[in-house]
């Protein structure tokens, strides 16, 4: 890997297996609505148990993570490490997502830029020979939020997570090339 200015190059450059993209009401009704493989009418998912936003949330990126990996044929158990993020109180979606999935997990917040975080983060890690098969994961709800300045409620009640969220398990494991 050689690096040009801000632009990384890579000897052996990752490739996309596959991708899938979950959303709601809103998403089915807007122009990209064909573009999305999963859509759903109640993005709270009341009728499945859901009782507070970070559940209905960790729940459409689940659907978004088990389409992707059916697309590609790549069992859960073979994802080396995800990255993933929320706009949910630093990761806290993405960190209930990852660990119902078993899944080596390093949250990414960066806000606006988490998708191209994620993205860029799992290249590498795949170029590099870090990790053979990578998850990059970024979702959304800022629209269910109350409009404030401030960061948004916690609707659970809980406090937000404290630390890095990291699981509990080996980061990532040498590979060699990325499917």
């Amino acid at each position: 890997m050689t690096r040009r200015g801000d632009t990384l190059l890579f000897d052996a450059p990752p490739t996309v297996a596959a991708w899938a993209a979950a959303g709601g009401k809103k998403e089915s009704e807007g122009p990209l609505a064909s573009a999305f493989d999963f859509v759903t009418q109640d993005a709270a998912f009341g009728e499945q148990g859901c009782e507070n936003w970070e559940q209905a949330e960790s729940l459409l990126q689940r659907k978004a993570v088990e389409l992707c990996l059916r697309k590609a044929d790549i069992p859960r158990s073979k994802v080396d490490l995800a990255f993933a993020g929320d706009l949910q109180a630093q990761c806290t979606a993405s960190n209930y997502t990852m660990r119902e999935l078993g899944i080596p997990f390093a949250g990414v917040y960066g806000a606006c830029s988490t998708m191209a975080e994620t993205l860029g983060l799992a290249a590498v890690f795949a170029a590099g020979g870090m990790a053979e098969r990578v998850l990059a994961l970024t979702s959304n709800s800022a629209r269910r939020w109350s409009t404030a300045p401030s960061a948004p409620p916690r609707p659970s009640g809980r406090p937000p997570p404290r630390g890095p969220a990291w699981c509990g398990r080996t980061a990532a494991r040498a590979c060699r090339c990325c499917r």
